[in-house]
């Protein structure tokens, strides 16, 4: 009950902020709907008793049509108020979120208890938009209630009594069902998440086509339904319930009304009276309902808008990061390094230097440790022991913007980023940069001659463009980058060899200006590397240029490569 009450305080606090005056709006129009069953009831009342004594109370018959033509309208009024109000606090939680998300740093990215609450995050913005409205709400019905009990409580005071506690079946029976909702729905967002997941790869051009090609569409399409249908047993069982509970809830409020209505009979109330008693009550039924359906909200979103608030705050400011061009040394020094939960270490007093200069190699089969070295190197991962050095100084003395700053990385997995050109190349700073520098990084790419203004990527309608040329864009941007040190993680995967040969010639070619560290399999890549590093079940096994290492038949790095020389 503490945290409802904190997730609606928030809620409001940040209506306030949003939107104070759509805040207002909704309020005041609450609160004057709230007001008129009550008002119904005087107003019928006085009418009936002076038409019985032969009157013509016109003054009475307007502002009693005024009331009763009036509930309507401010109900959809408030209603509309409240939708857009809703519609604002979505968009100030979403860009809370993208902002958050952004200042996430590789490190806590890497941790799989972050990723969890970030997509509970996302789940929660919905429930948590609707949340401000509904105090209001809350409100609104406690005041109808109120001014009901004080209005035949006039009449009959056991029947004021009565029509108030009225409420209470229908709130009880709200706040089960949401706490019930709290309990499943955590069930039903995990299915739907997947389902999504999975119906994206239908929906999206490169994976809907592999998957046509495969004739294995059908299958994911399955995944998805299946996904999908346990969500929907999930919800479906959750509203049987709620219906259960709302049914037991409409017997006891009907036996409450019914039993007001009696004591406004036996206890003499005039014809008049009762008629009014009973216009107001039926006008009133359903704001006293959605003050029960209204806190059932706020209960059922508040524990995903804790989880929400509680990760956005745990995400520090963003510390700006400024590109370092010149790097003098890279090094792990005697590194160990095992990942959580793991048997063995993924890499063990691994000891790799990279100098100013150099291109430097990293070579093993997968699983080898390869990847464990870079995440190392970038600070995404942390030693168990030895040191990682920049410059000499450990690493682990910078912040985690200085230390990226030294660093362009391009990961095997790179990123097709189907933005206009000049979007996708300009992603490799951090800062804006002109046209002038996204032309220079493209020069010599299939994109050289190209608008920068082109659109990537065919389902937005763009150009489709093959995976190595999306493999160039990706080198464009580490190029644009201009960092102290280049790694890249297969860099020409998807290149073809006349591509590769070029952009191989043009590393060497401007090697001094930077450390260059290349992950690869390929021998072709590593003829004219300064040193290569072979790493085997997390272990620098060999070291040395390319022709040294070949010419020992028996050791790890020419049994990896003899074949590909044939």
């Amino acid at each position: 009950m503490l945290e409802a009450f904190r997730t609606a305080r928030d809620s409001l606090v940040d209506a306030a902020r949003v939107s104070p005056g759509l805040l207002t709006l909704c309020s005041l129009l609450v609160l004057a709907q709230a007001a008129l069953p009550g008002a119904q009831v005087v107003l019928i009342g006085q009418l009936v008793d002076r038409l019985t004594a032969g009157e013509r109370p016109w003054g009475l018959l307007i502002t009693l049509t005024a009331v009763v033509g009036s509930m309507y309208p401010l109900g959809a009024m408030a209603r509309d108020a409240g939708h857009r109000l809703m519609l604002r606090l979505k968009l100030h939680y979403r860009s809370d979120l993208l902002h958050t998300s952004a200042r996430l740093s590789p490190s806590r990215l890497a941790d799989p208890e972050v990723v969890t609450e970030l997509e509970a995050s996302q789940a929660a913005i919905d429930p948590m938009s609707t949340v401000a409205n509904q105090p209001v709400q809350v409100l609104g019905a406690a005041v109808t209630a109120g001014v009901l009990c004080a209005a035949i409580g006039s009449i009959n005071p056991l029947s004021g009594v009565l029509v108030l506690v009225a409420l209470v079946p229908t709130v009880l029976a709200f706040t089960a069902v949401a706490r019930m909702e709290a309990r499943r729905w955590p069930e039903v967002a995990a299915n739907d998440r997947r389902a999504m997941y999975a119906t994206e790869h239908l929906l999206q051009q490169r994976s809907g086509t592999e998957l046509a090609v495969l004739g294995s569409g059908a299958k994911v399409a399955t995944l998805a339904i299946t996904y999908r249908a346990v969500a929907t047993r999930v919800m479906d069982r959750m509203i049987r319930t709620a219906m259960t509970f709302e049914l037991a809830a409409t017997l006891a409020t009907v036996l409450l009304f019914g039993a007001a209505l009696v004591a406004l009979v036996v206890g003499g109330a005039s014809g008049g009276a009762a008629a009014a008693a009973v216009a107001g009550t039926i006008s009133g039924l359903n704001a006293i309902r959605l003050c029960g359906y209204a806190f059932g909200l706020i209960v059922t979103a508040a524990p995903r808008a804790a989880t929400y608030r509680r990760f956005v705050r745990s995400v520090p400011p963003a510390e700006r990061q400024t590109v370092v061009p010149v790097v003098e040394s890279v090094a792990l020094s005697n590194v160990t390094f095992r990942y959580p939960g793991a048997g063995t270490a993924a890499l063990r007093a691994a000891t790799i230097t990279a100098r100013r200069g150099e291109l430097v190699a990293l070579v093993g089969v997968n699983g080898a440790g390869k990847s464990t070295v870079v995440n190392l190197l970038v600070g995404a991962l942390r030693p168990d022991c030895g040191q990682v050095l920049i410059d000499g100084r450990d690493a682990a003395r910078l912040t985690e913007a200085e230390r990226l700053g030294h660093f362009g990385l391009l990961v095997q997995e790179f990123g097709r980023f189907e933005f206009t050109l000049r979007d996708a190349v300009a992603l490799g700073s951090p800062q804006p940069v002109p046209d002038d520098a996204v032309r220079a990084a493209l020069a010599g790419t299939f994109a050289a001659d190209l608008p920068l203004d082109t659109q990537l990527g065919q389902q937005w309608g763009g150009t489709g463009i093959s995976g190595g040329q999306w493999q160039r864009v990706a080198l464009a941007r580490i190029q644009l980058r201009n960092a102290g040190v280049w790694i890249l993680d297969e860099p020409t995967s998807a290149i073809d060899a006349e591509a590769e040969r070029a952009i191989f010639a043009d590393l060497r070619r401007t090697k001094a200006d930077r450390i260059t560290i290349v992950v690869s399999h390929r021998a072709s890549t590593l003829t004219e590397m300064d040193r290569i590093y072979v790493i085997d079940a997390g272990s620098v096994v060999q070291q040395g240029t390319y022709q040294q290492l070949i010419a020992h038949p028996d050791g790890r790095f020419a049994t990896l490569f003899t074949a590909q020389q044939t």
